[in-house]
């Protein structure tokens, strides 16, 4: 397959998108950020490896023509939703699945800033609801040389029928009527990342974890952990000091779920 032919970072793009917002955020972010913008790629966690993840670097697709989720699953990538991968380091002795973490707050403050109102909440270990309903994911993988990918799709404009997802899933325009433009949840979602991440690393994961736990979804409530051993139903009652979860039987033993999938009432 052809390699997509590469844009200029927030050219204004075919659909006629207003110019002047596109290149306000190309001056905002670049000077935080080395922007790749495409107009369709395999996937923009796929481009952010090919060239080795390289910190400070953020990679934009308008479209996706492989999108994936966590354990290989398809992410349906129509354009007109925000397809992003932010490659940051992790320092040595630092747990990088905590940057799931930090990407769900970015996501969080970025969909809540749209939708007023509308409760936007998070469920473990990378997802952001809408109303109860996917809105939002997030996909981590770790560069050749040391870098990592944080892949964040949101659902702006579109969202899978049910007959595609396993979880119900919504868009921001489904939700709340208002149609967000790429250009705008791009500059939100990298100053929300961004300060998130600073957080991180200056004040190490407590903080994030207290702030994660405020707007979890279902907490104290019934759920199941999907494992590799099975499943594993008990109360929700919260996160470790590394962010693995917490979940108590019936019989009041407590499980620590360091990898796995949350099912809740209803969609098991």
């Amino acid at each position: 397959m052809r390699r997509p032919r590469r844009l200029p970072c927030f050219s204004p793009a075919a659909d006629g998108r207003n110019s002047a917002m596109a290149h306000a955020v190309a001056t905002y972010l670049s000077q935080k950020f080395t922007l790749h913008r495409f107009d369709r790629l395999d996937s923009t966690n796929a481009e952010a490896l090919r060239n080795g993840a390289p910190h400070g670097h953020v990679y934009v697709a308008q479209a996706q023509e492989a999108g994936r989720g966590r354990q290989g699953r398809e992410w349906i990538s129509p354009a007109g939703n925000l397809y992003i991968t932010i490659c940051v380091e992790v320092p040595e002795g630092v747990n990088p699945a905590q940057l799931a973490f930090v990407a769900g707050l970015g996501v969080l403050d970025t969909v809540a800033g749209v939708t007023a109102d509308i409760r936007v909440s998070l469920k473990w270990p990378n997802d952001v609801l809408l109303n109860g309903k996917k809105v939002a994911g997030i996909l981590i993988e770790a560069g050749q040389s040391g870098g990592y990918a944080v892949g964040i799709g949101i659902n702006l404009a579109h969202s899978p029928s049910p007959a595609e997802t396993r979880f119900p899933a919504t868009s921001i325009l489904e939700e709340s009527g208002v149609l967000s433009t790429v250009d705008d949840e791009l500059e939100n979602l990298c100053t929300r990342f961004s300060h998130w991440y600073r957080q991180w690393g200056a004040d190490g994961f407590e903080p994030l974890r207290a702030v994660w736990l405020a707007s979890a979804h279902a907490i104290g409530d019934t759920i199941a952990a999907s494992i590799g051993t099975g499943r594993l139903d008990g109360r929700f009652d919260g996160l470790d000091a590394d962010g693995a979860l917490l979940l108590t039987d019936e019989g009041g033993r407590q499980h620590v779920i360091t990898a796995g999938d949350v099912i809740l009432p209803g969609n098991g």
